[in-house]
């Protein structure tokens, strides 16, 4: 076709804008893997009663993010004025980065509408320290920080056993105090096991019930830290352009303090959505997720808790 006639058929509507991903090959196991664990997520219910998912004020979601000081390429907006900034690197596959640990819970609200547990357990750094540096003019002297070189399964069960645990037990709403809480990681190979002899005794100290569990294999889209959070944390990142990791760690820290509870338990109702689409597409995670105007339901007070 002409480049007229597509122009003419885009702004007809007969021709759409599609951004294609790449997403990971699935096999048969994986696919009922992931239905599996989307059943799991249903409440029990007569066969005259429609099903109805779990409000998951129980599962508290784990993962690690890299945090880049810089994108390859970025879009900006100027004007007229203004000059573009200088950006430079030694090399665009170096990057600086660091590793942050995210642990979230669903918010809950009281019969007032009054957030009384805002969902955030940690947002926290991994790194080995910090580390001497040479400076040209300055001398031996100046603290730089440095990054973890690697995240093995030591060091998870260090994070979760010296971080996770001791926040959970903190600050979770007394009302779920005796309730079993699940923490929900992937299956990376740098992740402990469920049955981890130092984390079960952890767990138990103190009368608390929290079991490791994990999701299923290829499922980004079933972890609410993959489906929204650390993207849109990122998002707003990038804004300020840090210059280093020192930079990057202030600047991630601003935007978790602004960032608002209530989008946080949006994305909680994105996952139950996506969870419906994979049970209705058999497990494929090739599926639209789709548009629940969550933003208006909230202005009407009309947000449900969860989605039939």
């Amino acid at each position: 076709m002409s480049r007229t006639t597509v122009w003419r058929g885009f702004n007809e509507k007969q021709i759409r804008r599609v951004t294609s991903e790449l997403k990971p090959a699935l096999t048969d196991a994986n696919n009922r893997a992931r239905v599996e664990y989307c059943l799991r997520h249903l409440e029990p219910c007569s066969m005259r009663d429609d099903p109805t998912f779990r409000a998951d004020m129980d599962v508290v979601h784990i993962d690690g993010k890299w945090f880049y000081r810089t994108r390859k390429t970025q879009n900006m907006y100027f004007s007229h004025r203004e000059e573009a900034p200088h950006r430079e690197c030694k090399h665009k596959n170096h990057i600086q980065k660091i590793m942050f640990l995210s642990a979230m819970a669903r918010p809950r609200y009281d019969a007032q509408g009054n957030c009384v547990f805002d969902g955030r357990l940690v947002f926290g750094l991994i790194q080995s320290g910090f580390k001497l540096r040479r400076e040209v003019k300055i001398g031996w002297g100046a603290w730089e920080l440095k990054p973890a070189d690697s995240v093995d399964r030591n060091k998870s069960r260090e994070y979760l056993v010296k971080y996770v645990l001791p926040a959970i037990k903190e600050k979770w709403p007394e009302s779920g105090r005796w309730n079993t809480i699940y923490v929900q990681q992937d299956n990376a190979r740098t992740h402990i096991l469920p049955d981890d002899p130092l984390f079960m005794q952890e767990t138990a100290r103190g009368g608390w019930d929290i079991k490791m569990m994990y999701e299923p294999p290829n499922s980004l889209d079933l972890n609410i830290l993959d489906l929204g959070w650390f993207a849109s944390i990122q998002a707003m990142f990038h804004k300020k352009m840090p210059k280093t990791l020192a930079e990057i760690v202030q600047k991630v820290n601003e935007h978790l303090a602004e960032y608002p509870h209530l989008k946080l338990n949006r994305i909680w109702l994105s996952h139950q959505a996506c969870i419906r689409e994979i049970i209705k597409h058999k497990g494929s995670i090739h599926y639209a997720v789709p548009h629940l105007k969550k933003q208006s339901l909230e202005r009407q007070n009309d947000l449900p808790v969860r989605l039939n």
